[in-house]
Formats: structure tokens, sequence, C-alpha cells
């Protein structure tokens, strides 16, 4: 698999020296890819593997295609191989092998496969009746957002973010803005190097922007799933498990202790020293939304526990941030509530089941996870971030590792998936086929621009901003997110209701309490 994690230059780059080689040394080149285009450009032999039997096939990988139409590109793009007709059979002359097996062919014969193979895609088979040998993706409906009503405003925002690593002096990003809706497609685009990943760690929160600079927010009842670029990433501790054992452990008692990792929720040593300190405050126990306004009850370190403080999101934030990362940690259990996975049952029957709307059957689910193929380590992690029912799917080159037949089955999932999608890709099918808009990423900077063919319609409120000049109609977007739904009369009664309350919990509050 030579071609992953690399861009379009980097390949053409690869590709250029392979068949450079030739000629100048007596070297032989083994390669397994699952990327045809690469294949149709390097290749000079082929052995297929099919039934636990290799076939030698002297030719092109073209010329392989017209005798093998069942081996199709996962999806339609125009730099397949497979839409590429005029070269298929172009070489036959230089290639033994195809010539004596299309010797009989009339012309017509010939235009017909050329045909047949041109408009058949793996994607085109997946439904109810798909091959067998297609295992299926199917993601679970995440159900709407509680407090967003439309599903065209802004749910995650990024302002005028910088970063710089640790140890270095270069800047990643200088300028970042983006925003993302539950109707978000969106492909994260660029050179290797540019901060595709690093503008992805920062949306997430797997990573802080530079201190003092930009804003990065997201709504606080989003449920997030997150599949990094290497699979190993999420699996590393658990390969001696099964994947039945890996969904079990991760999510025990409710929470996703991939969540629980990142930089923005897991609480150092120092600072669980320093919540032990009388005053400080240890923890989080409850949250209303007063109007506008995020309030959350906090318990201090020395005082009973029913001596507690209401305090607004705007004091919090500007405390030391391990109050901020209980802030984050509780919200997450109520998101873990809202979705149902403190009640889900994490038992044998109800894993399996899970694991084979991702294409995992019994023999795999029982099975060590160090035993899986790349592919199937993908889908692994694939179920295991769908088990929260997120409204936003973030994934770090998911193509990777993938067969086409796999390849076309994600590809289907996530197009009727009913949530945002967010993905870092090369793989230009993959975006097309998806995406309805691109990030390019480069200079510090992301500049989002449609895909041709699926710009996206103004709302009333952002031409009208629009037409005051600048930047307002992005500015206004961020602005409503977070005031990012229309309230009933009803809504606004309870409202005033809340306010008048402003001492205690109210009706629509959530507290969590130890028993």
């Amino acid at each position: 698999e030579p071609t992953n994690h690399l861009d379009t230059a980097a390949i053409a780059w690869l590709s250029a020296y392979l068949k450079g080689l030739k000629g100048k040394s007596n070297t032989t080149i083994c390669l397994v890819s699952h990327d045809y285009d690469f294949l149709a450009d390097v290749l000079t032999d082929v052995i297929h593997i099919h039934d636990k039997n290799l076939t030698y096939y002297p030719m092109g990988f073209r010329d392989f295609q017209s005798l093998k139409p069942e081996i199709v590109a996962a999806l339609p793009s125009p730099d397949n191989a497979i839409t590429k007709i005029a070269s298929i059979g172009g070489n036959l002359a230089g290639q033994g092998g195809s010539t004596v097996s299309l010797a009989d062919s009339d012309a017509s014969g010939l235009e017909s496969v050329t045909e047949n193979v041109a408009t058949k895609f793996a994607i085109s088979s997946i439904g109810e009746d798909q091959p067998s040998h297609i295992k299926p993706i199917r993601f679970p409906d995440p159900g709407p957002l509680e407090g967003v009503k439309n599903r065209s405003k802004c749910i995650m925002y990024m302002k005028d973010v910088s970063f710089t690593y640790p140890g270095t002096t270069k800047q990643i990003l200088t300028a970042a803005n983006v925003k993302i809706t539950q109707d978000s497609r969106a492909a994260l685009v660029g050179e290797n190097g540019a901060g595709k990943t690093t503008l992805m760690k920062l949306l997430i929160g797997d990573m802080n922007p530079d201190e003092g600079v930009g804003d990065v927010w997201q709504h606080h009842n989003l449920r997030l799933a997150y599949i990094a670029q290497h699979s190993m990433h999420h699996l590393e501790e658990s390969i001696n498990n099964t994947p039945l054992e890996y969904l079990q452990n991760r999510f025990y008692l409710g929470r996703d202790k991939e969540i629980a990792k990142r930089s923005s929720h897991n609480l150092s040593k120092d600072e669980l020293l320093a919540i032990t300190e009388r005053g400080a405050i240890c923890e989080i126990i409850g949250r209303q939304e007063r109007g506008k306004t995020l309030f959350y009850e906090c318990r201090r370190t020395g005082r009973k526990e029913s001596d507690t403080d209401w305090e607004p999101m705007s004091a919090l934030q500007k405390k030391d941030e391990v109050v901020m990362k209980m802030v984050r940690n509780f919200d997450e259990k109520l998101k873990s509530m809202h979705s149902g996975m403190d009640l889900r049952p994490l038992t044998k029957e109800e894993v399996r089941l899970h694991l084979a709307e991702f294409g995992i059957d019994e023999d795999l689910a029982m099975g060590k996870i160090k035993r899986m193929s790349g592919g199937q380590k993908s889908r692994l992690v694939l179920a295991a971030a769908m088990w929260i029912n997120p409204h936003i799917i973030a994934l770090d080159e998911p193509t990777n590792y993938l067969d086409n037949d796999t390849l076309a089955a994600l590809t289907k999932a996530l197009s009727d998936f009913k949530g945002g999608v967010l993905t870092i890709s090369h793989n230009k099918a993959f975006i097309n086929e998806l995406c309805n808009e691109t990030w390019l990423v480069g200079d510090g900077v992301v500049l989002a621009q449609a895909i041709q063919g699926k710009e996206k319609k103004l709302s009333v409120a952002e031409k009208r901003a629009l037409k005051k000049g600048g930047d307002d109609a992005s500015d206004f977007a961020l602005n409503e997110a977070k005031d990012n739904k229309k309230l009933t009369t009803a809504e606004k009664k309870a409202q005033k209701a809340a306010a008048a309350l402003a001492k205690g919990p109210v009706k629509d509050a959530y507290h969590v309490r130890k028993h």
C-alpha cells in the first residue's frame, strides 16, 4: 500500500520513479495496492489472489480489467483507470497474454466489454441485494441535536485560530476560519505537512490553539466521533483483546475512554492536586440554560456537598484550564444521557449485532485484534466511533487500507448518514462522490470552496449580511451559532421564568449527583 498517506504530487513522483527503474537496473518490484490508477500507471504484470489461488497475468492492469470486468473501481472519477476507455486494450500488442485472450473477439465484442466495464462501479452494487462479498456498513441515525432546530445552523466553528507546535517557531496555522453544520460534507485537502490533521485535531479538542489567539467552539450537546489517520492509534492498547472486548472496555460505564484521553478533557497530576486546595472548584454537578447563557453548578473543596454555586460559562472560561476540562467532562456525561449510551447494554449479543452492521462477523468479533487486516481494523474503529450515535464524524484518511468494495460501502454509508461529515483525503473520487465543499489548507490559512455543481444556497439572513459587504456573512453565521434556535411562545415564557430563578435550579437543569 505505498500510496497510503501520499498526496497527489507525491504519488506522481513515486510512479515516475518506479517506472524510471525499468531499463536502468535489474529491479523487480512487487507491490500490493488498492489504488487502481496507480496500478494502471506502474504495472507490467498482475498476480490475482482469488479463492486462495494465485493466477498470473503477463499484462498491464487495464488489460487485466478488460478480462476481469468484476475488478472495478469503487467510485466514478475522471482519474479512475476504469473510465479511461481509449487505453483499454491499447497495449495489447506488447502483452502476449492479453493478445491471445482477445484474439477471437471482434470489434463489436471488444466495444461491448469496454462499455460494460466503463459504466460499472462497486458503489452501484451497494443496496438491499448487494453481492455477498461486499460486507455491509450501516450508520445509526444520530437523532436531533437538542437545542438546534435547523440543520443548516452552525454547531461548530474555528475563528482566527493560530497554532505552533511546542519547541518550534513555525506557525502551522495563522488565521484559520471554518464552520460546520449538521449538513456539512467537507473535505480537508492540501499538500502533506500543510496542517490538515492539525486543523482537525484542534476542531475536535485533541489539541489546543495558541493561548489567547482565536476561538474554537462546538455546541454543548454535540456528539462528535473522531477516527484517526492510523487505526492503531485507537487500538494500540487492545491488540490482544477481541473486537467485542475492545468495545466493552472502551465504553464501560457509558463513557468513551478515547474522549477522556484528549488533552482538552484529561486532568494532569498537577491539576488533580490543584483542585484539592480549599475553595477550589473540585466538581461540576449540574447545568442549566438561562436565556442565551449556560450556567454550571460547581462544588468547591472544603464546603458541604449541598453548598454549591451556579456560575456562568463566561466566568468559568476565565478560570484555570482545569475548570474548563471539568466542564467538558460534565458535558460528555450529558451527551451520553441524551444518546442513550449510558443505558445501552454492553452485552455480548448487543455488541455482536453492532459489529455486524460494519461487516465484522462473529468469527472476527471473537478473534484477536492483532490478527485482523488493516481494512478490518478500520471497520472496527468505525464501528466503535459510531457506538455513541454522533452528530458529526471526523475521519482522517479513511480510505487507506480499504479495498474497493469496502471503499464503496463506506462512501455509500457516509452519503446516507444523517449527520455532518468532515474528512481528510487525497482520494479525488471519494471526495467528489461524498463532499459538497473542500477546505484547502496551506500557508497557515483555510480556503473553503464549494465543489462545482454542489454550491450551497445562502439563507435570507446571510444574503442580507453579504449585502453589507466584507466578511459580514461569515461572521453572521459564527455570531448566530451560540443562539441557534428560534424560541416558541412557550419557550420564551420558560426563559423569563428561568431568569427569575437566577439563584437556583430551573426546570430544564441537568444534575449528576453521587449516590
